[in-house]
């Protein structure tokens, strides 16, 4: 299946993001693929939100969509939203989304990410500690209709921030 994603830079984690995008070492482990490439790829908004389509399969294999990509953004991104990013009941899902055209067309206005980083890096002081205040990942599934069970109860347990 193929994914929107929109998430938002983690304050004090440009710098440490920006050296791992370079460095080879985001994403390192991950068994399918650069995911950083996703972020080179992707476009901010005004608001500081990025976004980015994604192809994964995890939902298929643990009933949780990007499930096995989650552990290596949180790090560095937080309030992270994964939307379907077509209606399910008409997609194939695995193997055809690698072909599949139903999202290549998608583009998200905004400056291009590494841009938004670079300027992110130049305003972090370099002795202020990561916030820990961060917004959890939800899954919203298609149109707002959360797709699995086990989505939604990750939902349930997430404390949103006051």
């Amino acid at each position: 299946m193929r994914y929107i994603v929109s998430a938002r830079l983690k304050p004090g984690q440009a710098t440490a993001l920006k050296t791992a995008l370079a460095n080879g070492s985001f994403g390192r482990g991950f068994p399918f693929g650069d995911l950083g490439e996703y972020l080179r790829d992707c476009n901010v908004d005004d608001a500081g939100v990025i976004h980015w389509v994604e192809t994964c399969y995890c939902r298929e294999a643990s009933d949780v969509a990007l499930d096995m990509e989650i552990e290596y953004f949180e790090p560095f991104l937080h309030a992270i939203e994964i939307r379907d990013a077509r209606d399910p009941r008409y997609c194939k899902g695995y193997p055809h989304c690698n072909d599949c055209l139903c999202t290549r067309t998608i583009k998200f206005a905004g400056q291009p990410f590494m841009t938004y980083l670079e300027a992110e890096v130049a305003k972090e002081p370099t002795s202020a500690p990561a916030s820990s205040e961060a917004v959890p990942t939800r899954w919203t599934g298609w149109r707002g209709k959360v797709q699995t069970a086990e989505e939604a109860r990750r939902n349930s347990n997430c404390v949103l921030p006051s």
